[in-house]
């Protein structure tokens, strides 16, 4: 159940904290004391969209806080699912700040949006005023039928959902192909010379780089030749000047005649003379290079014309033998489906209408499901709405059929006769603010009973109602509140008297400010509330025992 509930710098309230209780709470003040804030407040914390424009006037940041306790092992699992620590509490808050993004813990770990609202639907629900309203959406009334079925629904629904989304995607793809078929032979004739001029290049890995390492050589081969030939003289071909072994062999002469006094350059002599022979034979395979080249203009002018032609692919299929390669592989897989381009279609049709098979079963268990839980729930909200004083009113759960779509091949409609002899009507269109308070607490009692939620809110469900329905209605309120705790907002001192735990709510202006305060009321403070509640601002002594009398002892 909710313990504690700290609220700072939200809207008019600078700093609240709020011990509830088990059994029933309930909340009053006048009209502007800031009781929906608290309610807004508890919603934010809970995973409502923020608004910043709540935040007090002259602070920086908000800050909500919400203490739970008596959470069950599913939701002990859940937490651990996502690495929360679960001690004896759940501890839930939210920083608003002015600048910068809101941030929501749970114990202490920053979460998301998403992962507090799985977490806090085990904890608590909130019945605001708007909820009614939603009742009458023929989408909600789905979701709500689909909420009742149970997990085994919700899982259902899910498969159902990807199946649909994939029949989606494929209808897609197919009238995609069908806009294809105008073009498909001017595409087939372009991919059939595209894969013939890549076939007929007969590229390999030679042709992006040794290719263009060939015509170069090639290309500069005369050059290289003379260059060749003149390093070859310049060793042994001595002409206008001696040559490089002639130099050497005078070197070594020299330095044998000294080593003839001095034996240490007897090593020297030896590394001359091997210089010597290297030289020698270098100059003789640079004369085995030069007579071996030549310039093959045929060989040259084929490499010219093949960097022509591999330029020119790459330039259109890609910079390399390997991206044109899968470009090849890429047309010649488009040209083989646009020649059984038919076949292809009706194997894409034969797949979609397969999926549509399976989809159309699931969506048919689905279908079957809300029926039974439609009978079950006709049932169970007649009963609810009779005893919260609509007498002799009639529910129903009308199920059309529709086209396939993610949530099934249903249209819902809750139907209601409010008195008895009116005709079965959709519910938007006959009931009452009153009436819709009503059944919409009907509706709560069923799933809570069903989902073991142990925290119930109530904001103004009292609207449209008085005197012996007010009285009915704050009856079934106490009877929820047995097995569970609930929070309620309350104006009806018929409501107000059954509370287990009493809050006032007031505003006071404090420094040209206006605060909103809580104060949990005793017994005599009780008494004076719910007097006010009956008789206005002027308690008389009759309201005081009245108020008595339905407080009892």
């Amino acid at each position: 159940m909710l313990l504690e509930l700290n609220i700072e710098n939200f809207a008019i309230i600078e700093n609240m904290k709020i011990e509830f209780e088990s059994g029933l709470n309930v909340l009053t003040g006048e009209t502007g004391s800031g009781k929906s804030i608290i309610i807004d407040s508890l919603g934010l914390v809970l995973g409502q969209r923020v608004n910043k424009d709540i935040i007090k006037k002259g602070k920086d940041r908000a800050f909500i806080e919400a203490v739970f306790s008596s959470y069950d092992e599913e939701t002990k699992d859940l937490l651990s699912q996502y690495g929360i620590d679960s001690g004896d509490l759940i501890v839930i808050s939210k920083e608003i700040r002015d600048k910068g993004p809101s941030i929501t813990r749970i114990n202490n770990r920053t979460i998301t949006s998403q992962i507090l609202s799985k977490i806090s639907s085990h904890l608590i629900d909130i019945f605001a005023q708007h909820e009614s309203i939603s009742l009458m959406d023929n989408k909600n009334q789905l979701k709500l039928i689909d909420d009742f079925s149970g997990k085994a629904q919700k899982d259902l629904l899910l498969k159902l959902k990807d199946l649909v989304q994939e029949i989606n995607s494929l209808k897609d793809e197919y009238q995609e192909k069908t806009l294809l078929e105008k073009n498909k032979d001017r595409e087939m004739d372009l991919l059939s010379y595209q894969i013939k001029e890549i076939e007929d290049a007969g590229l390999t890995y030679y042709d992006d780089e040794e290719l263009y390492d060939d015509f170069n050589a090639l290309n500069n081969m005369t050059d290289t030749i003379i260059k060749l030939s003149q390093a070859k003289s310049l060793i042994n071909d001595g002409y206008e000047s001696a040559s490089a072994e002639d130099i050497l062999d005078k070197i070594i002469g020299n330095i044998v005649d000294v080593t003839k006094y001095n034996k240490d350059l007897k090593s020297t002599e030896e590394e001359l003379e091997d210089i010597r022979y290297r030289l020698s034979d270098i100059a003789k395979d640079l004369d085995r290079i030069i007579n071996s080249s030549e310039v093959d203009e045929e060989k040259l002018q084929y490499l010219k014309e093949r960097i022509d032609l591999v330029n020119n692919l790459k330039l259109k299929y890609g910079n390399n033998v390997k991206k044109i390669n899968s470009f090849y592989d890429e047309i010649k897989e488009r040209l083989l489906f646009l020649q059984n381009f038919e076949d292809n279609l009706q194997k894409l049709l034969n797949k979609i209408k397969n999926l549509e098979d399976q989809a159309l079963k699931l969506a048919g268990e689905i279908s079957e499901n809300r029926k039974k839980t439609a009978r079950v729930l006709e049932k169970k909200v007649e009963e609810e709405i009779n005893k919260l004083n609509i007498k002799g009113a009639k529910f129903k759960i009308d199920i059309s059929d529709k086209d396939l779509s993610l949530d099934g091949i249903d249209k819902i409609e809750f139907l209601i006769a409010p008195n008895l002899g009116q005709d079965l009507m959709p519910m938007a269109r006959v009931a009452s603010g009153g009436e819709m308070s009503r059944i919409m607490l009907g509706f709560k009692s069923i799933i809570a009973e069903k989902d073991n939620i142990p925290t119930l809110v109530f904001d103004e469900i009292d609207t449209g109602i008085s005197g012996k329905t007010a009285q009915i209605v704050g009856n079934k309120i106490k009877e929820l509140a047995r097995d569970r705790q609930v929070i309620v907002i309350s104006h009806l001192p018929q409501i107000v008297a059954l509370a287990d735990t009493h809050f006032a709510i007031k505003k006071d202006v404090v420094n040209n400010s206006t605060i909103s305060t809580i104060d949990k009321l005793n017994y005599d403070e009780r008494v004076e509330e719910v007097a006010r509640l009956i008789g206005g601002m002027n308690v008389s002594e009759v309201a005081i025992e009245t108020a008595k009398e339905m407080i009892g002892d």
